[in-house]
């Protein structure tokens, strides 16, 4: 497959006009390691970068660690689904309509103060459920854990873009690939784990223990936070020159669609995670009626598909530093993850068919790796192209408005799989699906190639 032809010229990178260019000027780099080292031993090689990793690692671990005890414990307390519904109705609304106004305050403001604000709000609002349950009248009832994860989520929301935003200022230029990887891997490793750690520890230790430890774990977060010493906090403008809330979230916009670049690791981005989410969620019903298992081993394919989306992101990391294509890369990325869908929701009716019941199993077990290869070749270097297409001032708005398009995005097919999974059997949507983004990757190719060039040319920054 050859590389689309370049249309910019080369170079390090290109200036903006007059009129783009920043009005104030970006913090300098983080001086480069003497080895100029690759992967994930390099990234962590900057200790402010690592404290950021650990805030991370520890606040996704008990975000998800939280909310599957909370559904728990509100089904015990509802015995209803529907209850359960407005819990995960309550934890993503505030991401569609608080994460474009979040990325705009982040660029405001001082994103290490943010952060650690947001842990520790969350962490002490996490430690009113035990409290709460010890109350009359409301101590049995589903409603206070609702609102409490209403503002537990909006507050959050605060915390995804200043995360997002600061990973540039802590590692050097050609380690944001690298960078990328481990914090995407940790996202799905912390996903993996948080379930059958909440099961655990409400196991051995009783319903209120996961609100203990996930307190602490949003402590510890805070505390990574605190011990940054790099700045991360762009130029600020004369306070009676800052514009509305509204205009910035109109030149967040503005700068998303004449980035032709940004635009395309948005679409990118957008596709990856829809994708996941849909599988997530087809996941239970998958293992009931096509692998004939318990829906509690969802974990035997989701396994296989971590430690393919560790692997990749490990290969990124470490190949960062070698001139790849990230056009070649897209393909390559939905071609693979296209087949490998397609391949999972039809093996098993497949092999049944052919007398061979037994190889379902592995067969599926060795696509899911594959998937999970071909996932990490999609999300890691899409948000790669957003972290290095962006600058200090106006990275927050731009991750911001992202989120909350992909948020708003993610939702439809999640509504829309578990219903069309009913009516035409769950295998079918798993291969429909993978023929989609199959015919996607082939479209990309034959009509779209040229275009992507923009995504191996040389950086036009936003801004």
């Amino acid at each position: 497959m050859n590389e689309p032809t370049s249309v910019l010229p080369p170079g390090d990178e290109i200036a903006p006009p007059a009129s783009r260019r920043h009005l104030h000027a970006a913090r300098p780099g983080v001086p480069p390691l003497a080895d100029g080292r690759q992967g994930f031993r390099a990234v962590l090689g900057h200790s402010d970068f690592r404290l950021l990793w650990l805030a991370q690692a520890a606040s996704q671990l008990a975000d998800k660690f939280l909310m599957f005890t909370l559904l728990i414990v509100v089904y015990d307390l509802s015995r209803k689904a529907s209850v359960q519904s407005a819990l995960m109705i309550a934890y993503t609304l505030p991401s569609v309509f608080l994460s474009a106004p979040a990325g705009v305050y982040a660029d405001r403001h001082d994103k290490r103060t943010l952060m650690i604000a947001t842990n520790a709000i969350r962490g002490g609002l996490i430690l009113l459920i035990p409290l709460i349950e010890v109350l009359p009248i409301v101590g049995h009832q589903a409603w206070p854990l609702i609102v409490i994860t209403f503002l537990f989520s909006s507050v959050g929301q605060l915390f995804a873009p200043a995360e997002a935003a600061s990973i540039p200022s802590l590692v050097r230029r050609d380690q944001i690939m690298g960078a990328t990887s481990l914090f995407m891997t940790t996202v799905i490793l912390t996903l993996v784990l948080g379930i059958p750690s909440a099961t655990l520890a409400i196991r051995l230790v009783g319903e209120r223990a996961p609100f203990y430890i996930a307190g602490a774990l949003f402590a510890l977060a805070a505390l990574s936070i605190w011990g940054i010493h790099t700045p991360l906090r762009a130029a600020r403008t004369a306070p009676e020159s800052q514009p509305s809330l509204g205009a910035e979230l109109r030149e967040g916009v503005r700068l998303i669609a004449r980035n032709p670049a940004i635009r395309l690791g948005l679409y990118q981005l957008a596709v990856a995670l829809i994708v996941v989410f849909t599988v997530f969620a087809l996941g239970p019903v998958f293992m009931v009626r096509e692998l004939h298992r318990s829906d509690q081993d969802t974990y035997l394919v989701l396994i296989p598909a971590t430690l393919g989306l560790v692997a990749m992101a490990a290969v990124l990391a470490q190949s960062a530093g070698n001139r790849f294509s990230k056009a070649v890369t897209l393909v390559a990325a939905l071609s693979v993850g296209g087949a490998s869908l397609a391949g999972i929701g039809v093996s098993p009716p497949a092999l049944r068919a052919l007398g061979a019941p037994g190889a379902v199993v592995p067969v599926v077990l060795v696509m899911c790796g594959i998937f999970g290869c071909a996932l990490g070749a999609l999300l890691i270097p899409a948000f790669t192209i957003l972290q290095e297409r962006t600058n200090e001032e106006t990275r927050g708005r731009i991750f911001g408005g992202i989120f909350a398009v992909i948020n708003a995005a993610v939702a439809i097919p999640l509504l829309a799989a578990g219903i069309i999974a009913d009516a035409v059997g769950v295998a079918n949507v798993v291969a429909g699906l993978g023929v989609i983004i199959l015919a996607g990757a082939v479209a990309v190719r034959l009509l779209f190639w040229r275009r992507l060039a923009v995504l191996d040319a040389a950086a036009e920054v936003a801004g």
